[in-house]
Order: structure tokens, then sequence, then C-alpha cells
């Protein structure tokens, strides 16, 4: 059997049928609130993963696809929360800031955030679960390989200064 590599996928919009059609089509798993997790073979890539989903989904939802990296020498952080109505999340957002840089993204619950901090996910997690409101709370490792769709327009990371992150529109 070849490599293969894991895509987490971070869905925020009207989760409707067709959005759970088209993650089953691609043999996605779910793995969090309105959240996936997909194995592909080596060699495939967040751009077209993102251009396919948003194919199916409503103009106006937000997708991002990121490649998971397990090692603490990931590139970045991916941390994602549930929306519970009514609830104060800036304990959270303040912490996530702290982290490093935060990538300025059309995301309510999900961040990514280029950090030095090189703790295991699991210990992250952990933490930054205790300052949730509702301890939903995901984070991943992932690497440069990420992109995200924002009301119909797709753009890719192109590695660079994190400060002013720089896509490309596909």
């Amino acid at each position: 059997m070849g490599e293969v590599r894991q895509f987490q996928i971070c869905y925020e919009g009207e989760l409707t049928v067709g959005v759970s059609h088209v993650m089953r089509k691609l043999g996605a798993e779910p793995n969090f609130d309105q959240s996936w997790t997909v194995f592909l073979p080596a060699g495939r890539h967040s751009a077209p993963l993102v251009r396919y989903i948003r194919s199916h989904i409503s103009h106006e939802a937000r997708i991002l696809v990121a490649c998971t990296q397990f090692t603490t020498a990931r590139d970045f952080l991916l941390v994602r929360h549930s929306l519970t109505p009514n609830a104060d999340y800036s304990e959270l957002h303040d912490a996530v800031h702290r982290l490093g840089v935060v990538v300025h993204l059309p995301f309510e619950s999900t961040f990514v955030i280029q950090s030095d901090d090189r703790t295991d996910v699991q210990t992250l997690g952990r933490a930054l679960s205790e300052l949730c409101p509702d301890e939903e709370l995901m984070l991943t490792g992932i690497s440069h390989d990420w992109s995200f769709c924002n009301s119909g327009m797709s753009r890719m990371f192109v590695a660079g200064d994190a400060e002013y992150a720089q896509f490309r529109a596909f």
C-alpha cells in the first residue's frame, strides 16, 4: 500500500444534505463540529480538495482544508471551537493569539496560527479547552499545505512571512 496524507476539513455554513453527501463521496469521516478528516494518496494537495468541495456547497459557506502534520516540527496550529449561542469565547481567543501569529481568515471559529511553541497538541488542546466555555475544541498541527474558500473565492497559502500571509487565488 502506498503512502497516504491526512487532511482536515473545517466547514462554516449551513450543514445541508449536499454537504454531507460531498463529504461521504470523499470518504471523509466526521471528527468534530462540522469538521471531517480524510485520508488520500500521497501527492494530493489541499487546493484541488477545496475546488472540488466548493463546487458542491453554498456560495456563502466557508471551508478550510489543511494537510495534517503530526510532529512537533509542524508549520502551523489549526484551532477550531464550537459556536455555542451566547457563549463568551474572548478568553479562549486571547490565548489563541498568545500562541503566535494568527493568520487573518474570514472564519468565526477556525484559526490558523504560526507558532514557535513546540508543545504537543494534546497538551495544548487540554490547556485551551479549559478556556473554552463549552469545552468543545479541536487542535491539530498542520503543514504549509492549506487552502480555504469564502464566498466562492478560493485561496491557497503561499509560504512566506506569516504576519503578512500571502495567498494565491485559484
